[in-house]
């Protein structure tokens, strides 16, 4: 497994990211075990989740739904953030480049996790998660850095676009984002989605309900 990517193709990052015997042990996990660490272009990287995001369907046709959701939680969470969705917020990148990958993420929820009930093992609902997650830690300071409030607005307005759907586990991980992300207009899109007379599970408006109160993991 060569971790070098800088000028492998779309379809030999694919194979690097998604091609393995899914762990159940998360101290198992192949990402783990790489030596020496990844190396890719951050241009690059935002390509390859832009694509692999607007075409997510196709990789059902090739792995495993738990390698799927092993791969994301690869790319978007902590075993690869840092070569691939950190750059998100990387000024190198041009921001219409980094706006159209955070546009395209919900496709992945479209097209693969809504073909489970549970959202594939949880990755719906942590995807937003692990990318948001700096705003309500701290790290992310939208009043102040420039780049922080463009991510913040684009991600905000993904995950609108989400509470469009009808499957549950698309809506608590739009929620569970919402939480997150802290954008000003968060509170009033939740007190909307609950006020609305669209049929909601039982679960997603208790949910709802809970990250307005604030408690919510």
């Amino acid at each position: 497994m060569n971790p070098d990517l800088r000028n492998a193709s779309y379809e030999q990052i694919v194979e690097f990211v998604f091609d393995h015997h899914p762990e159940d042990e998360v101290d198992d996990k192949w990402y783990w075990k790489l030596e020496p660490d990844v190396q890719i272009e951050p241009r690059q990287a935002i390509a390859f989740l832009t694509r692999l995001c607007q075409t997510a369907g196709e990789l059902t046709k090739r792995f495993t739904l738990r390698q799927i959701a092993e791969g994301v939680n690869y790319v978007f969470g902590a075993g690869g953030q840092y070569q691939f969705s950190e750059h998100l917020w990387n000024p190198a990148v041009a921001w219409p480049e980094r706006r159209a990958c955070i546009r395209a993420i919900p496709s992945l929820y479209s097209q693969v996790f809504e073909r489970e009930d549970d959202g594939i093992g949880g990755c719906a609902f942590m995807l937003w998660d692990w990318i948001a997650y700096g705003y309500c830690a701290g790290s992310r300071t939208p009043a102040s850095e420039p780049e922080d409030a463009r991510v913040q607005d684009a991600m905000f307005e993904a995950l609108v676009s989400m509470l469009e759907s009808d499957h549950p586990e698309t809506l608590r991980g739009a929620i569970h984002g919402l939480g997150h992300l802290e954008h000003r207009d968060g509170n009033r899109v939740l007190r909307e989605l609950l006020a609305s007379s669209r049929p909601l599970d039982f679960e997603v408006r208790r949910y709802a309900a809970q990250v307005l109160e604030g408690h919510f993991q």
